[in-house]
C-alpha cells in the first residue's frame, strides 16, 4: 500500500503531524522504534504552546489537542496522564553558600505569572496518548520497527523496516517527516550532521539531568520569610523553576504525582566537558548551592543520570525531495525558554499545511515549495541559541540578568500579540520576534552589551540604569507587561494575551489522491 506520508518518530511532532494529517483524509503511517511510555524530558509547556496547540485544535477540528492546552483543560477532561501546573515562570537567583532565599533583605528572583495556567507534561504518557489519538484517527502505528533503510526515488520514498518478530519488509510513502531526533536518520542516511566547528551559533551548553520522587519545597528549605512567600501570585511550586548562577541553571519541574524532573544545564566556556560519571559530576556542582542541595539530597531518582555531550547541533539541509524534519532531527538548542515543545508544533503546522495545500493535492514533492520552511527553522533556531547564549552570559550579574530576560520576554508575547500563531507562513512572524527586522536590531544591541558586561567584574549604577531605561524605553511598542518599570520589584502578574474570534478552516473533506489544484483545498494558515 502506498502511503501519503511516512513519519519516523512517534514524539509530539510526529504525533501531532500524523493527527492533522489523519483528520485531513490522507493514508499515513507513524514508525517508531521503541515503545510508548518512555522516558524523555522536554516537559515544559509555555503560553505559546497553549495558544498554538488551541489554534491547531480549532483549526483542524481536533478536540483532544484543545483539550490538551492547559492544565485545567487536562483535569476537566480527565486526560489519561500525568501533569502538574505551570502557571509561573520563576528564576531565583542562586550564591554559592547562600542558604535563605533573600540576602541581606533583598530577593533576587524574577517572577512572570502566565495568562492561563500552562502544563508541566509527564512525557512518556503524554506522547503515549497522543499516539492513541493518531491511532483513533487512523494512522497506522508501528512500534518496535527498525528503519534499516530509505530510498528517495522519483516517484516514492521507500521504506525498508524490520518488524517486532524480525521480519524484513519494505513500505512505500509519497513524502516523509522526520521527527526522530537527534539521530535523525534521514540525517545519518544522507550525511547532513554539520560539524561541530560549523555551527555558525555562539551557543555551547550541556546538560546533567533525570527525575526525583519528593524533593523538598524550594520555600521551605530556603528559610523563606512571609513577605518572600506572598510577592509570588502563585506558589512557587506551580512554576517552572530555574535556579540560576554563574555559568548555568538547575531547572526544577514539578508533576501532580510527587516527580519532579531536574536537570543542570551548564555554559561550556564556565564548565567544559570532563569524563566524570553524570551523577557525581551533578552533585559535585549541586553541593556548592545549600539551597538546591536540601531540596534534593537523600531523594530517590527515578532513572539514572543522563550527561550529554554539547546538546547544539544541525543538519546542512532540513528539506529535501519528498521529505522534510521536524526540529528535533533537524536542530538542537537549549532547554532556557522551553520552546522545544512550541517550535516543534509551529513546523509540524508549516509542512502539514504545504503538504495539504500544495504538494499532495498536485502530487508535486520538490524540496523548492519547502525552501521558506527550512529559512524560518534555521532563523528561528540560530536566533533562539543567541537569545539563550544571552541569558547564560548575563548570569554573572542579577541585574543585567533581570534586565535581558525581560527582553527575551518581549521577544516571545510580541510574536503573540502580532498573532503569529495562526500566520505559519509568514517570513516577518517567526518564533521569539526573529522575523521582525526592528525588533532583532535592538536585540542585538542589547545582546552586546550583556557580552560587554559578562567580561566585568563589577557593573556600574548607570549601566543598570540605561538596562532599565533602554526596556522601558526603547521597547515600549514590545513591552506589553511594563518590564524594567521598578514599582514591580521582578514580578509580573497575570496579563490575559490576545483571544481571537476564530480560525480559518481548511477543507475537511477525505482527501484525494488524484492530482488537483492548490485552489481546491484552502490554506488553513490565516486567522478569520
Amino acid at each position: 500500500m502506498m502511503f501519503d506520508v511516512a513519519i519516523i518518530g512517534s514524539g509530539m511532532g510526529g504525533s501531532a503531524s500524523a493527527i492533522m494529517l489523519a483528520k485531513l483524509g490522507y493514508k499515513v503511517v507513524l514508525l517508531e522504534k521503541g515503545k510508548l511510555p518512555r522516558f524523555v524530558i522536554g516537559e515544559s509547556t509555555t503560553p505559546l504552546l497553549s495558544k498554538k496547540i488551541r489554534y491547531l485544535g480549532k483549526t483542524y477540528q481536533i478536540p483532544e489537542f484543545e483539550h490538551m492546552a492547559t492544565y485545567d483543560s487536562i483535569v476537566a477532561n480527565k486526560l489519561p496522564f500525568t501533569c502538574g501546573p505551570k502557571e509561573l515562570f520563576h528564576y531565583f537567583w542562586q550564591e554559592p553558600g547562600q542558604t535563605h532565599a533573600e540576602v541581606n533583605g533583598v530577593a533576587r528572583e524574577i517572577i512572570v505569572q502566565t495568562p492561563e495556567v500552562d502544563t508541566q507534561l509527564l512525557r512518556g504518557e503524554s506522547d503515549k496518548y497522543l499516539v492513541d489519538v493518531a491511532v483513533n484517527y487512523g494512522v497506522d502505528y508501528r512500534d518496535m520497527t527498525d528503519v534499516t533503510d530509505i530510498e528517495f526515488l522519483p516517484e516514492q520514498v521507500l521504506i525498508s523496516c524490520v518488524s517486532p518478530a524480525g521480519e524484513a519488509y519494505q513500505l512505500s510513502a509519497k513524502f516523509m517527516i522526520d521527527s526522530s531526533g537527534f539521530k535523525s536518520l534521514i540525517s545519518q542516511k544522507l550525511q547532513l550532521a554539520l560539524p561541530e566547528a560549523e555551527l555558525d551559533i555562539p551557543l555551547r551548553s550541556r546538560s546533567i539531568f533525570t527525575h526525583f520522587e519528593n524533593i523538598n519545597e524550594f520555600e521551605t528549605v530556603a528559610h523563606a520569610s512571609e513577605d518572600f512567600i506572598n510577592r509570588s501570585p502563585a506558589g512557587r511550586e506551580r512554576a517552572t523553576q530555574h535556579h540560576c548562577f554563574d555559568g548555568g541553571w538547575v531547572w526544577i519541574i514539578p508533576f501532580d504525582n510527587g516527580v519532579t524532573s531536574v536537570g543542570l544545564n551548564l555554559d561550556m566556556d564556565v564548565f567544559g566537558n570532563n569524563d566524570l560519571p553524570a551523577e557525581q559530576e551533578f552533585w559535585q556542582i549541586i553541593e556548592r548551592f545549600p539551597i538546591i542541595h536540601q531540596m534534593l539530597a537523600g531523594k530517590t531518582t527515578k532513572f539514572p543520570f543522563i550527561k550529554t555531550g554539547r546538546i547544539q547541533h544541525r543538519v546542512r539541509n532540513a528539506v529535501g525531495d519528498r521529505w522534510a524534519m521536524l526540529p528535533g532531527a533537524a536542530v538542537g538548542g537549549d532547554a532556557w525558554f522551553s520552546t522545544g515543545l512550541a517550535f516543534t508544533l509551529m513546523c509540524a503546522h508549516r509542512i502539514v499545511d504545504l503538504l495539504h495545500t500544495k504538494m499532495l493535492p498536485n502530487n508535486h514533492f520538490c524540496k523548492n515549495i519547502l525552501a521558506n520552511y527550512e529559512t524560518a527553522l534555521f532563523k528561528e533556531w540560530k536566533t533562539t541559541c543567541t537569545m539563550v547564549n544571552g541569558i547564560y552570559k548575563s548570569l554573572k550579574h542579577f541585574e543585567v540578568f533581570k534586565h535581558y530576560c525581560f527582553f527575551c520576554f518581549m521577544g516571545a508575547e510580541s510574536f503573540i500579540y502580532r498573532r503569529g500563531i495562526g500566520a505559519p507562513h509568514d517570513m516577518n512572524l517567526l518564533l521569539l520576534n526573529a522575523g521582525d527586522e526592528e525588533f532583532m536590531q535592538k536585540f542585538a544591541h542589547f545582546y552586546a552589551l550583556v557580552l560587554e558586561l559578562n567580561q566585568a567584574d563589577t557593573i556600574t549604577a548607570e549601566q543598570i540604569q540605561y538596562m532599565r531605561h533602554f526596556v522601558q524605553t526603547e521597547m515600549k511598542t514590545y513591552n506589553f507587561r511594563d518590564y524594567g518599570n521598578p514599582i514591580f520589584d521582578g514580578v509580573h502578574k497575570r496579563m490575559p494575551m490576545p483571544v481571537w474570534d476564530g480560525v480559518s478552516k481548511p477543507d475537511m473533506s477525505r482527501a484525494r489522491t488524484d492530482s488537483q489544484t492548490a485552489n481546491e483545498k484552502p490554506s488553513a494558515m490565516a486567522l478569520a
